[in-house]
């Protein structure tokens, strides 16, 4: 399993917190405690003491235990890969850390509301169900097998089954469980992905590329695949040819080179879309450049079956 940067980044940092507040300070105390690295970076309840605003980002790099570290770093590759690739790294990075602030957020209205015990909130299980709701926004129709579910399941109905799930258990559960952070990046996540669409689409129809499109513009986060990018390139255009200059019309055919100017025009404007797919996802595409590749597409397969 290939790790794309912003997930790879995510995981390093949920990995160092890890081990510097089970492993390092509590062989450093502070005070006395030695627990010190955890109060100080889990989001506690507002208006109680230790409260700090910058806690609605660090507490999801936080984690009660191994297990818990295991299953939300886990669940992160299996759909963050995917969504990344998807949308780009710099809008995924934005995706992440506002479903983990808007779940903290919506966890302490329900405090607030007494719906549930004022408790500190660690983990970073509420971003990583916004990115599962991502993962089915986009592939709704991708099957995956679940334990102890014997057969494969789509993944819009899983979101949708731990979304009434988490929406139960916060009510009846007392488990000490964040039900409502995981039910709150859920939310959060899918309001976010129909602003971006409906952005998306209002840019598309005044014929430019919007914020989140252009935000990834000066990003080249796939380089190591770069032997995998020149094959698809060669699928689409062929082989490249050096570009041709004629410097004596009378000694070149001229039809010859009118037509390897048209071929270099097109093995160009392939090449731009395929680096657009590669910094901000197929989906940022217009439809002429869509349509652009289905037909080189489909001239190359006719060109290979003559």
């Amino acid at each position: 399993m290939r790790i794309t940067p912003a997930v790879k980044v995510i995981l390093i940092i949920n990995i160092v917190f890890y081990v510097l507040s089970y492993w390092v300070t509590p062989l450093f105390p502070l005070g006395g405690h030695g627990d010190w690295f955890v109060q100080f970076n889990a989001l506690h309840p507002i208006g109680y003491s230790g409260f700090a605003v910058y806690q609605y980002l660090t507490y999801m790099f936080m984690h009660g235990g191994w297990w818990h570290l295991f299953f939300n770093m886990w669940s992160l590759m299996i759909f963050g890969n995917a969504v990344e690739q998807q949308v780009g790294t710099k809008r995924f990075v934005y995706y992440y850390l506002l479903c983990g602030v808007g779940s903290a957020l919506i966890n302490q209205l329900c405090t607030a509301l007494g719906i549930i015990a004022p408790a500190q909130l660690v983990g970073a299980s509420g971003a990583i169900y916004g990115v599962m709701a991502a993962a089915a926004f986009f592939f709704p129709n991708a099957r995956l097998f679940i334990i102890p579910i014997p057969f494969p399941i789509k993944l819009k109905y899983l979101v949708g089954f731990y979304t009434v799930v988490e929406m139960y258990m916060g009510i009846v559960s007392v488990d000490g469980v964040a039900h409502f952070a995981h039910l709150g990046g859920i939310l959060v996540g899918i309001a976010i992905l129909f602003c971006w669409r409906m952005q998306d689409k209002k840019q598309q129809k005044r014929g430019r590329e919007n914020y989140w499109t252009t935000s990834t513009s000066n990003q080249s986060h796939y380089e190591k695949e770069e032997g995998l990018w020149e094959k698809l390139k060669q699928f689409f255009v062929g082989k490249r040819q050096p570009k041709m200059r004629v410097t004596n019309v009378r000694e070149a055919n001229y039809a010859d080179h009118m037509y390897n100017e048209r071929k270099r025009q097109e093995s160009d404007e392939i090449d731009r879309i395929l680096d657009k797919i590669r910094r901000n996802g197929y989906q940022n595409l217009s439809e002429s450049e869509k349509a652009t590749l289905f037909n080189a597409s489909k001239r190359k397969q006719e060109e290979q079956g003559r």
